[in-house]
């Protein structure tokens, strides 16, 4: 049996479980977020106006089985491997009673401690206790530039000095990068253009800093505020997505340069174009050996290529996404089932 934790809405997950069933595993898809809910307590089942699964559990010290309301049963001792898309289970509202914040604080408990119950032998991609650890820009600039890899010129600084004079040390320029994760939920629904609830999803894109930022970021950076990470600006031919999965490597070329909305960061429009490419040969071996050291077999790196040669590393996404890239295939998500399979 195979597990995948996810959003229902992740399509990724969707196109693993496929390639699981196609080769005849027994698959079973949990949302985290859906779990033990009952209706109500979190904001984003409220929200989609969804109801929980209503698991039933049975925990004892030598066996774990959760009962599925779809009549689905999920043994730890059967799991021969998970495909981990998401980890989160939401935390009560501020206006929910007492009650039922102690209910979350013990339904994440309870999902925590029965994925800690699955054997040493299980396979993950990736454990998610691993990619807390590594999900992280600092380190990961610290990883790459250890393996060898080229990394911008990166500050991570409240002191505005020091941000000031690493302005005027950058001719080509500056950007300014979120530190934190990509999004944060308002808890409070809205009616999206569609007519439907929907939540709003709130996060700062990559953007160049200019020089009337730089004189007023004393208003920004003061002892005790948030520091910000400011990075040179690169002069980009194009950028590379590169998906890992176990020892293969699928690398994307992203013509990013074409658009104007996608310059500094091509998140902005997901219809930039792209080919399939090759990252070079020692690029990839460093990569890799990185990527082995952190214990984690799958992740959608993203690099630089710039105007003058060089091949530049940035981040590591440990879920990040891949199908937009694709066409009608998906031969990452068969990669995955595969090494899931242990194939």
């Amino acid at each position: 049996m195979y597990l995948i934790l996810a959003m229902n809405e992740d399509l990724h997950a969707d196109a693993v479980l496929y390639y699981l069933e196609k080769a005849g595993e027994t698959v079973v898809r949990i949302d985290p977020e859906r779990l033990f809910l009952r209706y109500g307590v979190s904001p984003a089942l409220e929200c989609l106006n969804t109801e929980s699964l209503k698991a039933v559990t049975v925990i004892t010290p030598e066996a774990a089985v959760i009962h599925l309301a779809n009549g689905k049963t999920v043994d730890v001792n059967q799991v021969e491997g998970v495909f981990c898309r998401s980890f989160y289970v939401p935390a009560a509202r501020d206006e929910d009673t007492t009650a039922d914040h102690l209910a979350m604080s013990e339904i994440r408990s309870v999902f925590r401690g029965f994925c800690s119950m699955l054997p040493p032998g299980v396979r993950w991609v990736n454990d998610p206790y691993i990619e807390d650890r590594v999900d992280n820009k600092i380190y990961q600039h610290y990883s790459a530039k250890n393996f060898g890899l080229r990394i911008p010129d990166t500050l991570v600084t409240n002191d505005c000095a020091r941000a000031r004079e690493f302005f005027k040390q950058h001719e080509s320029g500056v950007i300014i990068k979120q530190l934190s994760d990509i999004s944060l939920v308002e808890q409070k629904p809205f009616k999206n253009e569609f007519g439907e609830d929907d939540v709003e999803v709130n996060g700062f894109y990559t953007s160049e800093v200019t020089g009337n930022d730089i004189g007023e970021i004393d208003q920004y950076l003061t002892p005790g505020s948030a520091p910000v990470l400011i990075q040179e600006k690169l002069l980009k031919r194009s950028e590379l997505r590169v998906i890992v999965v176990g020892d293969r490597v699928f690398t994307y070329r992203l013509f990013s340069q074409e658009n104007e909305k996608t310059l500094v960061d091509c998140r902005k429009d997901f219809e930039v174009r792209s080919e399939k490419a090759v990252l070079p040969e020692a690029e990839e071996k460093k990569l890799l050996s990185m990527l082995r050291s952190w214990g984690i077999s799958f992740a959608a790196c993203d690099f630089v290529e710039t105007q003058d040669g060089r091949t530049v590393f940035l981040e590591a996404n440990v879920e990040g996404n891949w199908l937009w890239l694709e066409e009608e295939r998906s031969p990452i998500a068969e990669c995955i089932a595969e090494l899931l399979r242990g194939k």
